[in-house]
């Protein structure tokens, strides 16, 4: 596979050494994820020179490791006819591929009159550009705008119907229904699947709208996720791989290292066995806790009950937990907890149901006994951002005592979607202005408010989900005993506690992985797809390649929910 868009973000890139550091990091990643070579994005400079350098710095990369990588060029535009002369330079004497433009350090739009000479000089070279798009709903267009969204796109395209143009990670966030619709008929625009949002769907409709032909496989430096995508798209083992190696075909001759023909198709047929097996089930034991069944109210995801089943089995998920989608948007969360019953019925085996409780809403002690006593409920999920509470609250407190009452796990859940690409009217708390959910960011406090919910009911067997990178600090200030100068913090949960894996990692299943092991241990974690809505593999390659013996991942893949569930 060969990756179109991924990031240098080296700090030191001073030395050969220090390059390879990031080249043997990247290889670490690969070997795992079946991916061949990416090409690197550096930084811009907002002067020639600075510019030279860092594609300098890109092309040094690709001097030292041709087998991994190919490279960017990156100028400013507003440099005039400067820019276009180091943009040649970097195509004609480094062997860089294109122009990658972002409009961060720049604050130019792709349909900017300043940006037309380094789109006259791309065609002039036959060299593709590819550019930084998104498709967010507001706030994001006032506070960004000079970020190019399709419509930009569109527009640049038709201007330009020789440019050869690659429209970004497809899935970074916003609405890629609008994008893959909108671009489809501009044959000179490619797709880039990159992007940390994992909705079911996107490949194969952009290969719908546009065919394989046209998309580029792509990380944008999410690798585990990204690969996961492809690797679980619902289309032929074949047209995976041509995805995967579509990328070469824009490669001009200058680019030293590149493929030979040959070579391309031995691998298109090593990759399209490699994406067969993928299509196998796998055979070990696993236990989603983190998914749905319902009716999504934005898209149209294969939720039944016999719909889930349906993906558990194509995937090799032998049990799943599982709670209801109208419940988060129902008034009343009861209706949606009898619908899970009734769907569910004679599936028990397989789905276990967890209740949507909302401790604001009148009677809600009732409704949880009822849920566990009557309906057989075995946990409880929250949802504070969809019922509009904070998550300390004292009712979030209460409902933890309930369910340590009635002997049964809590899970607490912030969002099920990427807020970039929420429906306009709708909003939720704590997601105001740009970004993804605050419940569990260090830097916005709400960290502290779930350390807080979290030590103040000990004994509550509790799941937490969307912990990011703050799951370390969860488990070790709530679960250790922790020396702070003179204080002794030994006030600990007798309670499980227990992360979902699949919202800590951010881009490496080899380096964070490691960490997460460290930081957190196989004892705390759990897995959880929030199947049908998100892509199985982009998820369960966290577990599948945490570097772990397998013993141990099999704590994380079922043996710690089962526990938890006294199963």
């Amino acid at each position: 596979m060969i990756d179109c868009h991924f990031h240098v973000w080296t700090q030191d890139v001073s030395t050969p050494k220090k390059r390879a550091e990031r080249a043997e990091q990247f290889r670490r990643e690969a070997d795992v994820l079946g991916i061949d070579r990416t090409c690197l994005i550096g930084e811009i400079g907002d002067t020639v020179d600075a510019c030279k350098e860092h594609n300098r710095t890109v092309a040094k990369f690709v001097e030292e490791h041709p087998d991994l990588f190919y490279g960017w060029a990156r100028i400013h535009p507003a440099l005039g006819e400067q820019s276009v002369a180091e943009f040649r330079r970097a195509v004609e004497e480094d062997g860089l591929v294109g122009l990658k433009h972002h409009f961060l350090g720049t604050e130019i739009n792709i349909t900017d009159p300043e940006f037309a000479p380094l789109v006259e000089a791309a065609i002039d070279m036959d060299v593709p550009i590819i550019s930084h798009v998104m498709q967010n709903e507001e706030p994001y267009p006032s506070e960004r705008p000079s970020e190019a969204r399709s419509e930009d796109v569109v527009e640049l395209a038709t201007q330009y119907p020789d440019l050869t143009l690659i429209s970004g990670h497809i899935s970074a966030g916003g609405n890629w229904e609008y994008r893959i619709k909108n671009i489809a008929p501009h044959d000179n625009v490619y797709l880039d699947l990159s992007g940390s949002n994992c909705e079911v769907g996107q490949l194969e409709l952009a290969a719908e709208y546009l065919g394989v032909d046209r998309l580029l496989f792509g990380t944008d430096t999410w690798l585990s996720v990204c690969a996961g995508k492809l690797d679980a798209a619902n289309l032929p083992p074949a047209e995976r791989a041509t995805i995967a190696y579509n990328f070469e075909h824009l490669l001009h001759d200058g680019v030293e290292n590149r493929l030979s023909d040959d070579e391309r198709e031995r691998r298109i047929e090593q990759k399209t066995d490699r994406f067969a097996a993928l299509d196998e089930p796998y055979e070990e034991e696993i236990v989603d806790a983190n998914a749905y069944i319902g009716r999504w109210p934005f898209h149209p995801f294969d939720a039944s009950a016999e719909d889930l089943l349906e993906t558990m089995d194509r995937n090799g998920v032998d049990r799943a937990v599982v709670s209801s989608l109208e419940a988060l948007f129902y008034r009343d969360p009861q209706h949606g907890n009898h619908e899970l019953v009734d769907d569910i019925q004679g599936h028990g085996d397989r789905l276990i149901p967890f209740a949507t409780i909302d401790p604001t809403f009148p009677s809600w002690e009732a409704d949880l006994r009822h849920c566990v006593e009557e309906l057989g409920m075995r946990g409880v999920r929250l949802f504070p951002a969809y019922h509009d509470y904070e998550i300390d609250a004292p009712e979030s407190k209460a409902l933890l005592r309930h369910c340590v009452d009635l002997d049964v796990p809590a899970m607490i859940v912030p969002a099920l979607e990427d807020q970039r690409g929420r429906h306009p009217r709708v909003e939720l708390r704590h997601f105001e202005g740009m970004g993804q959910a605050k419940h569990w960011r260090a830097n916005e406090g709400k960290i502290d408010e779930l350390i807080d919910l979290l030590l103040a009911v000990p004994e509550a067997d509790v799941v937490v989900a969307g912990a990011w990178s703050a799951g370390a600090r969860i488990i070790r200030e709530t679960t250790t005993v922790n020396r702070q100068d003179v204080r002794l913090h030994n006030a600990i949960r007798s309670g499980r506690t227990l992360l979902i894996i699949d919202d800590l990692f951010c881009y490496w299943t080899q380096t964070q992985g490691r960490d997460i092991v460290e930081g957190i241990g196989t004892d705390h974690l759990v897995m959880g797809s929030k199947l049908p809505l998100k892509y199985f593999e982009s998820f369960y390659n966290y577990t599948k390649h945490l570097p772990v013996t397998e013993t141990e991942k099999n704590r994380v893949r079922s043996e710690n929910v089962l526990e938890l569930l006294d199963e």
